[in-house]
């Protein structure tokens, strides 16, 4: 995800967008996306 918001920034100036689907693999594979993922389910496990 650092990579493509890192791309997004150098190359702000011409209205740079990154591709939605290389997008969207960036954050799915994010630790942090996984980690709120994982509490979520602990959470809702836990739940009465």
């Amino acid at each position: 995800m650092e990579i493509v918001l890192k791309e997004s920034e150098l190359q702000d100036a011409s209205n740079f967008r990154p591709n939605a689907a290389i997008w969207k693999l960036a954050v799915r594979s994010s630790g942090y996306v996984q980690a709120r993922q994982a509490v979520s389910s602990e959470l809702l496990a836990a739940t009465p």
